[in-house]
């Protein structure tokens, strides 16, 4: 009487599958990791340049002053700060008055590492107006 072989796997195929099974949820795993980090990283990104935003309006609102500021955003924020400077624009030779250079870095810790948006524009502030000696009133 003759047996008849089945059909079936062998061991060194079952291993060679799950190790391309394991390689590939590796591979799996550190993608998904990554995009979870840069969707982080963006959604911490958009929040700190809509407080850039409100910063430069109260930088607006605020008379200017040559120099370099720094604060934080409060208990609603917690973990972002800001730092301004304002300076006279170096690059404009014959500048008018009340035109400034300003810079604004807002910065947030990223897990282990600190993370910052920056901006740098021009802000005008009309220079305040001087009183003529003549026409003061009693």
């Amino acid at each position: 009487m003759r047996v008849k072989k089945t059909a079936g796997v062998t061991l060194v195929e079952v291993l060679l599958a799950l190790t391309i099974l394991t390689l590939v949820t590796g591979a799996l795993s550190q993608g998904t990791n990554y995009l979870t980090r840069r969707l982080v990283r963006a959604r911490n990104a958009s929040l700190a340049r809509n407080l850039a935003w409100r910063r430069l309006v109260q930088a607006q609102v605020e008379p200017l002053v040559i120099g370099h500021r720094s604060g934080i955003f409060g208990a609603e924020f917690p973990g972002y700060g800001w730092n301004e400077t304002v300076a006279a624009p170096a690059e404009i030779a014959n500048r008018p008055p009340g035109l400034f250079s300003y810079r604004l870095n807002v910065t947030w810790q990223q897990g282990w590492e600190n993370d910052q948006v920056s901006f740098e524009t021009l802000l005008y502030q009309h220079p305040p107006k001087e009183k003529k000696a003549g026409n003061e009133q009693k």
